[in-house]
Order: structure tokens, then C-alpha cells, then sequence
């Protein structure tokens, strides 16, 4: 059991490999690499938000876990594995709570 776990920790579960890749494993990495610029996107318009009215700076913490996400994307392109997936959850749940943070504390006025 010990082996098993440790294979599912250490070694990636799925590389993208441009000789061998299926249609779904071309669409999924497409797919990937459109998410990681929409992501990087969203970092632009925080930070520029942020220059615009500069509320806070947890602003530019709430960029840089957007840019970080986006930049995990990138790299799920490539390769898939637990480590990828781990720091993907943590920077979710870092979005997630930023989202929440910087709206209540800095924009108590916005619609969304």
C-alpha cells in the first residue's frame, strides 16, 4: 500500500505527449492553456483596479493568487499530479477567501 501511495504522490498522472495524445488529450490541454490566460487576465484587471482606486493592498495579493492559479493552469498543459493538484486546491481556497476579503473590506458598495 505504502508503494501506492507513494507512486500517487510522486509520479505525474497524466503527460501530455504530442505523438501519442488523443483528440480529448489535445482539447484538454487547449482547454488548459485558454483557462491559464483567462486567469492571468483576470490578474490584470484586479492590479488594474487596484492602480485605479488602490483600496487596499490585499488587492495586489488577490492578483497575484489570480496570476498564480493561471500559471498552475500552464503547467496542467503539461502534466497532471497530486503535487499540481494540491497547489491548486490551496490557491483556490486562497482565491476564494481573498474574493470574499477584499469585497467586504473594500468595495462594500459593489454589486457583486
Amino acid at each position: 500500500m505504502s508503494e501506492f501511495l507513494k507512486a500517487l504522490w510522486s509520479e505525474p498522472w497524466w503527460t501530455f505527449d504530442q505523438q501519442v495524445a488523443s483528440f480529448w488529450g489535445h482539447l484538454y490541454r487547449g482547454f488548459n492553456i485558454f483557462e491559464g490566460i483567462v486567469w492571468v487576465v483576470f490578474a490584470l484587471v484586479v492590479f488594474w483596479r487596484y492602480l485605479r482606486r488602490g483600496q487596499s493592498f490585499w488587492e495586489i495579493v488577490y492578483a497575484i493568487a489570480f496570476l498564480l492559479f493561471g500559471l498552475t493552469d500552464f503547467r496542467e498543459a503539461s502534466t497532471i499530479s497530486a503535487p499540481l493538484v494540491l497547489v491548486k486546491g490551496i490557491i483556490l481556497i486562497l482565491l476564494l477567501r481573498l474574493r470574499h476579503f477584499v469585497i467586504k473590506n473594500c468595495y462594500t458598495n459593489a454589486w457583486y
